[in-house]
Formats: structure tokens, C-alpha cells, sequence
């Protein structure tokens, strides 16, 4: 197994690297040359400096420069037309926001915009969506569909096999995965972004099918999430590709996800971004979380009061070629439970000031729910582990941390070595990067350049313990264990009985 020794020098230059704002490299040569061709056609003949490249894409570049550069055929970016067709109902889990009942789920769909509404059964009984619409601003091909239910109902989306996973009891240990900055080589996708070991893992294929092996074949893995870069996606293509192949059993279990730079801004930083960006809204609404924007959305909610998101800032608003608008705040921030455990994610796009509010009141939250009784350990999720690309040095998960365990709550946990955190950005699996020892924890080898090592991290909270364990599926150096590791999950009675294929990153008590 890979040992940390080798990637300190390869980390610290990755940091660095990270630490500035846009850069252009032959990774981006496919966005950035799109996004050249579509200025040139509206007449800006210099957008070329804006991204660095006049020395190699500049206002002389064709469309058939930029099928070499993207490897499939193109059109400019304003010419392209998303599309859904043939997409099947696609569900996912959520939980709910923190201050509602302990079990309260977001239960979401998400189907082509044209098809009808999938059938939703509560309790065996026919139930309505409490929101159903198409995708609004970004990702309009598609239409969400999503509801809240009450703790302990049983639901079945659209006619599914699989029934929506119970949630465990509050005080129960639990487990899942956690992973960050997935990519892919597909040949069918245009690649804004190049996935520079894509091929060489095959994360195309391999990344589904370990979530599917860890987390739909496994009863004892109780939720999973993505932790920002999910799929370096404009248009939502990817995404669709990927949650296509990712199983009804594993999508049937809690999910959380947060969003990361590439996620608002495709080529990765606001000084690149242009009106095709997503903004995270094709992000949140694709992925339903239940945030701090849907506080309000009970069970009995109908009506206007039951959307889902913020949807009060338009991203286009302002800008007609380059630039854009971030979604409000609420949209991507959010605290809950799941077992022992208490989750609080945020976006590191934001200000320290403009996110304190909701630091103060998560903290809070799980102050009172550990004081209850129940909540043992505390996990911050989010992005950027690192300042740069669109946070400021505050907002860095390291340093977001540092922020919140001397607030009132979260002091608690963290006297008893109980408020952990997990990010991405910088493109390794590797614990502790930032010197928090035992306590931070970077899950971002998922493809991408880097430290060229790509694997599955696992929190586990149960037994009276927090462990996180890291399965190495393939790294640079040649290893290759991904058929030696489907195959333990495939014939073991349980994951736990294939740790030995794992490095420890931490077995910790809980205080």
C-alpha cells in the first residue's frame, strides 16, 4: 500500500500550483478553446488574454482546431443544445435539514423536462411531488421532482425496485463513503476538462461500479457523497452519464454532495467563467440536497412555499458573454444526522462574513443535539482545502474549521477530538495534508492530475469508534487492485470483512 512519505513533495507542489488564480494548461485546451471560438463569433477578438492561451488559441482558431483540441466533434459553446432524450427516472436521497425531525427525508427525481412526472408511493399509498418543475436557468433539459417525508414512512420512486433505505437510529454508529473531484474519460462526452488519468483508472467504468460495490451491495454502508468537482460538468452530460451507471440500490441510501469551483465555473476560477457556466444551479437542483433554504419545507408544505432552493439570483443577470451570478448562499449550505453522526457542509465560494450566520447556528445545532444524547462525532464537508480559484484562504476547509470549533457547540466536540473534516480541490487521497492530525482528511484522488493515487475513503462510526479507512484501488506507480477489491465486497458478508485491503488512516475512540 501507497505510504504518505511519497506524495509530501508532489502534495506541497500541488498546493502551490493550486494557490493561484486560473493558469492555463493543456488540461483546459478543450474548454478554453471552445470558449475562445464562441467570444471570437460575438466579436470579442481578445478573449485570449483573458485566459492566457493567445500563444496557442486565440481569435484564429476554427471549430475543426477545437475538434482536435476536444478529440470529438464540437460546436461553440452558445450553439450547443442539451438534451435528455430517452433519459430514465433518476432518484436520490437526502437528509433532512437539521432542525426538522430526526429521520425527516428529501426524497428527488430527476427526469428528462418533457417527460411526465414519476409515480411516488408513501407508506404503499399514490403521493404528489410537492415541487415538481422544469430546471430553472441551467440544466433546462431536465425537470426535479422532489417532496419531504416524514421520519419512518417507506417510499418507492417511480415505479423503482428498490425502496428508499430506512434511516438508521440516532444513536447508531454508521458508515459511508466520501469522495471528491470524480472524472472521466468517455468518448461519447465532451471533456471541458481533461480527466488526466481517466483512462489509465478507468474511471469511467471503475468509479460506479465501486460506489455500486461499497455502497448499494453493502447493508452495513449506511450513506455516500461527493465533495465538490463532481464531473467537471457545464452542461450536465457527464453527471447524467454517471448517475445512469450508479445503482437503484445506491442511490437508495442517504446522499450528500457540496459544491466545488468547477461546479460554478467549468474552467475552475471566476476570472475564466462565462454565461454558459453552471453556477451550481444545475449542481443543486440535479443533486437535491435538503439545505438551509428549504428550513421552512415540511411534510405538509404545498404550494410556492414548497421550492426547494433560492432561486432570487439569476445567473445571467448583468453579464452577456463572460462572468456571472452565484446562487444565495442557502442553496449550499446545510446541517443534519445520519446515526451518531452530525454533517455540516458549506461552499467555500462565499465570504467568512456571509457564512458566519450559518456557522453559529449549525454549531449550535449539533451542540444540542450532542447535549440530547445521540450525536457523537461531528464532520464538516466541503471543497476547497486550500485559498484560491474562487475562496479566500478563510473559507478553505482547513481553515473553516479552525473558524468553527471554538464556536459555542462545536467547542464541545472538538475538546473531545469529535469534529472531523473531509474535502477535495487538491487531487489526492491522503489524510492530514494541512498538519490537522486525526482530524482532516483530503479524498480527492478520483482521477484527475495529482498525486496520481485513486481509491475509496470510508468514515466509519460504529463500535464506539471513528475510523476512516482508505481502499487504494490503482495509483501511478502501477498498482492495480480494483478486481482484487470488487471481488472481497462481491463475496464477503461485509465490507468491514475486506479492511484488509485498507490503510488506516484513523481508529480513534469516542470520547
Amino acid at each position: 500500500m501507497t505510504t504518505l512519505l511519497g506524495f509530501t513533495a508532489l502534495i506541497a507542489s500541488i498546493f502551490v500550483s493550486h494557490t493561484t488564480a486560473f493558469t492555463f494548461t493543456d488540461r483546459y485546451t478543450c474548454g478554453v478553446c471552445l470558449d475562445v471560438l464562441s467570444a471570437a463569433e460575438s466579436g470579442d477578438t481578445a478573449a485570449c488574454e483573458r485566459y492566457g492561451s493567445c500563444h496557442t488559441l486565440n481569435a484564429t482558431i476554427s471549430t475543426s482546431a477545437c475538434v482536435t483540441a476536444c478529440g470529438t466533434v464540437v460546436k461553440p459553446a452558445h450553439s450547443r443544445v442539451e438534451t435528455a432524450s430517452g433519459m430514465p427516472t433518476d432518484f436520490r436521497v437526502s437528509p433532512g435539514f437539521g432542525k426538522k425531525p430526526y429521520g425527516t427525508l428529501r426524497v428527488s427525481a430527476v427526469t428528462a423536462s418533457s417527460a411526465e412526472a414519476p409515480s411516488l408511493t408513501v407508506n404503499g399509498q399514490p403521493a404528489t411531488w410537492q415541487y415538481s418543475a422544469p430546471f430553472k436557468y441551467k440544466w433546462k433539459d431536465n425537470a426535479l421532482h422532489t417532496t419531504i417525508v416524514a421520519p419512518g414512512v417507506n417510499v418507492t420512486v417511480g415505479g423503482a425496485t428498490v425502496p428508499v433505505r430506512p434511516f438508521p437510529q440516532s444513536s447508531t454508529g454508521v458508515a459511508g463513503v466520501l469522495i471528491g473531484d470524480p472524472c472521466i474519460n468517455d468518448a461519447s462526452i465532451l471533456s471541458l476538462v481533461a480527466c488526466f488519468y481517466g483512462k489509465k483508472f478507468q474511471t469511467a467504468t471503475r468509479t460506479p461500479a465501486l460506489l455500486n460495490a461499497f455502497v448499494g451491495n453493502q447493508s452495513a454502508m449506511d450513506f455516500w457523497g461527493l465533495l465538490g468537482d463532481n464531473f467537471y460538468d457545464r452542461t450536465g452530460e457527464a453527471t447524467k452519464k454517471m448517475f445512469s451507471a450508479i445503482s437503484q440500490e445506491t442511490k437508495a441510501k442517504p446522499f450528500l454532495t457540496v459544491p466545488g469551483n468547477h461546479d460554478y465555473w467549468v474552467l475552475g476560477a471566476p476570472e475564466v467563467s462565462t454565461v454558459e457556466d453552471q453556477y451550481s444551479n444545475g449542481f443543486m437542483q440535479f443533486y437535491g440536497q435538503d439545505t438551509k433554504a428549504a428550513e421552512a419545507v415540511s411534510p405538509a408544505t404545498s404550494g410556492t412555499a414548497a421550492v426547494p432552493f433560492n432561486f432570487s439570483i439569476d445567473p445571467h443577470a448583468g453579464h452577456t458573454l463572460f462572468g456571472g451570478n452565484k446562487p444565495d448562499i442557502s442553496n449550499s449550505f446545510f446541517y443534519n444526522q445520519i446515526g451518531n453522526l452530525g454533517v455540516v457542509g458549506f461552499s467555500g465560494a462565499y465570504s467568512l462574513d456571509e457564512t458566519r450566520p450559518l456557522m453559529l447556528e449549525a454549531c449550535a445545532w449539533l451542540g444540542e443535539r450532542a447535549a440530547v444524547g445521540g450525536l457523537e462525532v461531528g464532520m464538516i464537508v466541503g471543497h476547497w482545502d486550500i485559498k484560491g480559484v474562487g475562496a479566500s484562504a478563510e473559507m478553505a476547509v482547513p481553515a473553516f474549521y479552525d473558524e468553527m470549533k471554538v464556536l459555542p457547540g462545536c467547542t464541545t466536540l472538538d475538546s473531545k477530538s469529535m469534529l472531523k473534516f473531509f474535502m477535495g480541490h487538491t487531487h489526492c487521497n491522503v489524510p492530514h495534508p494541512h498538519g490537522h492530525v486525526n482530524t482532516g482528511f483530503m479524498v480527492a484522488g478520483q482521477g484527475m492530475e495529482g498525486c496520481g493515487n485513486y481509491g475509496i475513503p470510508v468514515v466509519d462510526t460504529t463500535e464506539n469508534r471513528v475510523r476512516v479507512y482508505h481502499f487504494e484501488v490503482a495509483s501511478v506507480n502501477g498498482t492495480d487492485r480494483y478486481d482484487s477489491t470488487v471481488g472481497c465486497l462481491t463475496s464477503a458478508a461485509s465490507w468491514r470483512d475486506c479492511v484488509h485491503l485498507a490503510d488506516t488512516w484513523l481508529d480513534q475512540a469516542i470520547a
